[in-house]
């Protein structure tokens, strides 16, 4: 049996023969990676051809990629913030515009002008309401956490309704209704004799003008007076003998939004602004019954004027209070000039003006967040009825949902109302500075989110230096290399290829 070596034999020079093999092999090899240097511009194709640097380069790339998705995530939260920012811009320039033509509306006389500014107030209105409703890449911006969820009605079934649930219009009438009573705010007025006595209606009632306790003011020669006091509260003025004219008294009452008015009379000439008069009679039952209708018709003023305002007002907090979750307050009814109470919650259908989250242990700003940076979070959630935004459409309704009848004298003097407490409120929570401390809550996030932009810039800046560093290769010194890698390979050639063609009678 014949077997074949796997040994080459031994003969002179083949060791070197080999070890210069090896050597061309490697330098081969070694110009192959340096042009993939130079081309790449990277030092290994392999984490592990980088050595123990490997751990540092893996550590950067994972830092870097953080870094992008931070950077992504500022850049979508940074356009939101924009369209927010320009949003409440045009919100608080239509507020400012509204409260200007109310401020240029009082003190007119004409029923034109009236008409006019509730037109220009009913288009501001109507294009708040469409900012409320504003969208985003697809979604409401103003619904807080439900973002796929129209946020406000259309204005005109905030107003009127939509044939099933009642619109504001209806709840401030019945609130009026209710308010007013039969014409006297729900009070009572009476006289026996000499003495006049003015009264609410009902222990409890939370409707109408109410009398506040201690607070007659000035003074009439010959009357007694007695109150406010009791249950109902009353108020009685007993004439023993006739006062002297140009003497007053007043007392105070609070209306339902309550709001404070002091009612004075005087005795044929007023002393102050608000002072109604009433004339001396032939006997002091007489000027008591005369002192009676001076209530009776200082009393039916303000049910045409403050009166039907404080209503208003009262009834539009309650339907802007409203919510899916928190039905409106409807007063009981009807009749309503006699109700005495409201009706149970959820049983008489109302329009909710507002659709979208309502969840109230949740502030609206953080109904949206974004993190920005490690440990680093912006929020800039926003809901139609945040009071800066809902108060300014419920000031705007004050005017809007108020009859202005041409030929009425009652027509400025309801315009003087309405547009008074719409101001009061853009003066407060609504209106054009309300706005803007929310505008600017959006400003400091918006440079929070810019801050963050340009730390996470920094840091890939100096992680990109690092990771070149570690993987990068300089461009001249690896085409040094090349130059005398391929110098001393073609000197190997040469060499080895003179070699192979020696001879012994070459050699001779």
């Amino acid at each position: 049996m014949s077997t074949i070596s796997s040994h080459f034999p031994y003969a002179g020079g083949l060791v070197g023969a080999l070890s210069n093999t090896r050597q061309l092999v490697s330098m081969r090899s070694q110009l192959d990676d340096l042009q993939r240097q130079l081309a790449s511009g990277l030092r290994s194709s392999t984490y592990g051809g980088l050595g123990d640097t490997r751990v540092s380069a893996l550590t950067f790339h994972a830092q870097t990629g953080e870094i992008e998705g931070y950077k992504s995530v500022s850049s979508l939260t940074g356009v939101r913030l924009s369209v927010l920012d320009q949003s409440t811009n045009e919100l608080r320039a239509m507020a400012e515009s509204a409260r200007t033509v109310m401020i240029k509306g009082r003190g007119t006389s004409g029923w034109a002008d009236i008409t006019a500014a509730k037109q220009q107030i009913q288009a501001q209105f109507e294009q708040t309401i469409a900012t409320l409703n504003g969208q985003d890449n697809g979604l409401f911006i103003y619904s807080g956490r439900s973002r796929d969820v129209r946020p406000v009605v259309d204005a005109n079934t905030l107003i009127n309704g939509d044939g099933t649930n009642a619109g504001l219009r209806q709840v401030v009438d019945e609130r009026r209704q209710a308010d007013l009573g039969t014409g006297n705010g729900r009070m009572v007025t009476s006289n026996v004799g000499t003495t006049t006595t003015l009264s609410e209606d009902a222990v409890g009632n939370p409707f109408g003008i109410k009398l506040v306790s201690a607070s007659v003011g000035g003074a009439m020669s010959n009357v007694t007076v007695t109150g406010p006091a009791g249950a109902p509260s009353s108020i009685s003025f007993n004439f023993t003998g006739q006062p002297a004219s140009g003497e007053r008294i007043s007392f105070n009452v609070t209306l339902p939004d309550g709001t404070t008015k002091v009612l004075g009379f005087a005795v044929d000439t007023a002393g102050t602004s608000d002072d109604t008069t009433f004339s001396l009679g032939a006997t002091p039952a007489a000027t008591a019954a005369n002192l009676k209708s001076a209530i009776d018709a200082r009393l039916a003023s303000m049910g045409q004027g403050e009166l039907r305002e404080a209503s208003a007002v009262v009834a539009a907090q309650q339907f802007f209070a409203g919510s899916n979750n928190t039905p409106v307050q409807r007063v009981a009814g009807p009749p309503f000039a006699t109700a005495t109470g409201y009706a149970a919650v959820g049983t008489r259908p109302t329009v909710i003006w507002y659709k979208g989250d309502d969840d109230t242990t949740v502030n609206a700003r953080d109904t949206q967040r974004a993190e920005i940076d490690t440990g680093t979070s912006v929020s800039f959630g926003a809901r139609a009825n945040e009071a800066a935004f809902r108060d300014t459409l419920m000031g705007m309704s004050l005017v809007l949902v108020e009859d202005y009848p041409p030929g009425v004298t009652s027509t400025q003097d309801r315009f003087e109302a309405a547009a008074g407490r719409a101001l009061g409120i853009f003066n407060g929570t609504g209106g054009p500075n309300a706005i803007l401390t929310v505008n600017a809550e959006f400003g400091r996030s918006a440079a929070q989110v810019l801050d963050a932009k340009s730390r996470m810039d920094d840091r890939k800046s100096f992680l990109s230096g690092l990771l070149s560093e570690i993987e990068g290769v300089k461009t001249e010194e690896v085409a040094m290399k090349i130059s005398s890698l391929q110098t001393s390979l073609q000197a190997s050639y040469t060499t080895t290829a003179k070699l192979s063609q020696l001879s012994l009678v070459n050699f001779l």
